[in-house]
Parts: structure tokens; C-alpha cells; sequence
């Protein structure tokens, strides 16, 4: 079915975070469309978290006033990344004609906010020389979501979108225009495309067209519409798949047992093999007064990330996310802190007790 495309006034057009997002490094996200007309059959917006309609793959609404919506907010804002995509593409479609995403990039630059835009369609390389401009005056990100090169697989859960091959060459030109770029390997669904020879195809293939990064991660099922969907197509199109699906999600939202965090130490020793990160680098701002609590707050993120991979407790794993956390909000600088209060300093922080206090000291001794 063709979509359908609608006009809309926002009321605001960006959404800050509770806390920052340590898989893409976005303070803010940001939805030119409400809606998405690629029709992913896996694609968790259809959730009622989001707030969209079950049919927002048939029914789209363009936020028409987006730009002025923009040009109130975004000066009463703390500059830091803005992330596009995440719920619905910044790039399906109607975007060839309309530009919205293009005139919204073109406002975040003028106010030179960070942006970065997570896409499934090549028609990204339009702006690309937009996002060179964003890059040279903050930060810009452009990366793609590739879970499969199958065109069979790919052409069935993601059928609106552009293909997998024209996803990687759109991110080959990221590549050599200098902007960051990488493939966000997500979801990998069980028994569909989690095996090690179709991870390493895509790890191989992103690292040798210069990516930068291979992000993986699993299927969520969420109650309602998009579950529904998604194993009543499974059932039609992937048999011997749903009993695998029904073994490892039971009535939850997440696999159970060791399955996600050993699906991500594969991604990771497989992304170690050929020799490109299983994680984004934090982006900082060079005239950033706290790009040192953003650094130790990355480290103690990245090791809570380690404490999942190796199933340690959820106790030591939040411990750190806390701290995390705790360090990242901070308006203060950390390293005055430990000049001025050495260790004690760095205890009057909350969620940091005396272990966390002794890592901490090791990161900031050295030097950043």
C-alpha cells in the first residue's frame, strides 16, 4: 500500500533525553516525520512507547513548521548531539520532494548543534556535502543500518528501504568526504541473520569501505501491534524460525538467558577480527568546558557495556551506568575536582564509593 502523506504542526521538535544515549552519543532526538513509509516488519516504533499510530507506515505526518519550531528552541538549548533517524528515517521517500530533513539540518548547522542521522536510504548522499559543512563546524554523523546482505532476507523485512549494497556504497562516499560513519548491525533476529558468516560478511565488507564502526545488537518484541506483526510473519514467511523466537523471548520484550550477551561478544570478537571497533567513539566539542567528565563517563559506560557481555551482576553493571551517569551530568569539571580534593573530591560524587573512586584516579593521573 502507497503511503500516505499528511501535513502537521508540531508543538516542539527536539526531545531531551533523561540521560544520554551511550550507543550513539545523542543529548537530543529529533523526527522531521512522524511516521516511516520503509515498512521494516521488525521495527519496534510501532510500539506504544512512541505514540504512533499502527498504521504510521501507511499514514505519515510531515511537521511542516518544523524550521520555526527549530529556530524557538534551539537557542534556549545547551549545544550537543542531535540524533536523527532512531524512530523513524529522516531520509524515506517523500523526503526526495519535500527537503524537510534537509532544511532541519540546515537549521541545527546554523545554530551548529552536532548532528547525526542514523538512515537505511542512500538518498542521504543529497546532503552530503551539508553534513562535510556540519562536520568542519561541530560534528556530523551519517551511518546506515545494515543487518543482512541477503537481497532476498533484506528485500522482506525492509521493503521499502533502499538495499543493502546501496546502503554500503552511500557509506563508502561518507567514508571519503571525512564524516563519521559505520553500520548499526541492528536487530540481528535468531535464526535469520545472527550467524557468525553473515555477521562477518557485514563486518568485512563496513571495515573495508572505510567504515568506521559496527554496532550490534538484537531483536526487541515489544506488546501490542509490532509483536503481533512480526511473528505472525515470521509464522508465514520463517517457520522454522518462530519456535526459536517463541523459546527465547517467552512473553518478554528481550531474549532470555545468555542469548543477547552472547550474540554481542560474538559481534565484538568477530569485529576485533578484522580489526574495527564494536563501539562509537564519544564525540567531543574542542571548546567543550566538560569534555573531561564526558570522557571518564565514556569509559564508565564502555565498562558497564563489558560487565554485560561477561554477565556479571546486574549490581556492578548499574554501578557503573550510575556513575556514568552521575559524572556526565555534572556541572562541574572533574579534573578541577581531583586537583583541588585528589581522591576525596572524586568520593563526593554520587554513586561514587571507593572503588569507582580508585578506576577514576587511574583515568585522570595520566592525562586524558
Amino acid at each position: 500500500m502507497k503511503a500516505q502523506y499528511v501535513s502537521y504542526k508540531a508543538k516542539s521538535m527536539i526531545n531531551r533525553l533523561r540521560h544520554v544515549d551511550d550507543w550513539f552519543w545523542g543529548r537530543y532526538t529529533l523526527n522531521p516525520y512522524r511516521g516511516c513509509s520503509h515498512g521494516c516488519v521488525y521495527c519496534d516504533a510501532r510500539a506504544n512507547q512512541y505514540g504512533l499510530s499502527e498504521s504510521f507506515d501507511q499514514k505519515v505526518l510531515v511537521k511542516e513548521n518544523a524550521v520555526a519550531v527549530l529556530e524557538r528552541q534551539l537557542p534556549r538549548l545547551k549545544r550537543d548531539v542531535v540524533s536523527m533517524g532512531g524512530v523513524c528515517d529522516s531520509y524515506q521517500p517523500i523526503e526526495k520532494d519535500r527537503r524537510l530533513t534537509k532544511e532541519v539540518v540546515e537549521t541545527l548547522h546554523r545554530h551548529r548543534f552536532p548532528v547525526q542521522v542514523l538512515t537505511k536510504s542512500d538518498l542521504v548522499l543529497r546532503d552530503l556535502e551539508l553534513y562535510r559543512e556540519v562536520n568542519r563546524g561541530a560534528w556530523a554523523c551519517v551511518f546506515f543500518t545494515i543487518t543482512t546482505f541477503d537481497p532476498y532476507v533484506a528485500g522482506q523485512f525492509e521493503p521499502g528501504a533502499s538495499s543493502p549494497e546501496e546502503r554500503l556504497v552511500a557509506m563508502t562516499e561518507v567514508a571519503k568526504a571525512g564524516v563519521t560513519t559505520g553500520v548499526a548491525m541492528m536487530p540481528l533476529l535468531p535464526g535469520i541473520s545472527d550467524d557468525d558468516a553473515n555477521i562477518a560478511d557485514i563486518v568485512k565488507r563496513v571495515k573495508d569501505a572505510g567504515g568506521q564502526f559496527v554496532l550490534g545488537g538484537g531483536l526487541t518484541l515489544k506488546e501490542g501491534t509490532q509483536r503481533e506483526r512480526y511473528m505472525t510473519f515470521l509464522g508465514m514467511h520463517y517457520p522454522q524460525a518462530l519456535s526459536l523466537h517463541q523459546r527465547l523471548y517467552g512473553d518478554g520484550f528481550e531474549t532470555r538467558g545468555s542469548y543477547g550477551p552472547e550474540l554481542l561478544r560474538r559481534v565484538r570478537d568477530i569485529c576485533a577480527e578484522h580489526g574495527i571497533p564494536d563501539r562509537m567513539t564519544r564525540p567531543i566539542l574542542p571548546e567543550d568546558p566538560l569534555a573531561a567528565n564526558k570522557q571518564i563517563a565514556e569509559k564508565l559506560f564502555l565498562r558497564a557495556y563489558d560487565l554485560t557481555l561477561e554477565e556479571a551482576s546486574s549490581y556492578r553493571t548499574w554501578a557503573y551506568r550510575k556513575a556514568a551517569w552521575a559524572v556526565d551530568e555534572m556541572e562541574e569539571n572533574i579534573e578541577s575536582i581531583y586537583r583541588q580534593e585528589d581522591r576525596k573530591g572524586l568520593l563526593r560524587i554520587k554513586g561514587i564509593g571507593k572503588t569507582l573512586a580508585r578506576e577514576i584516579e587511574g583515568w585522570l593521573q595520566p592525562g586524558l
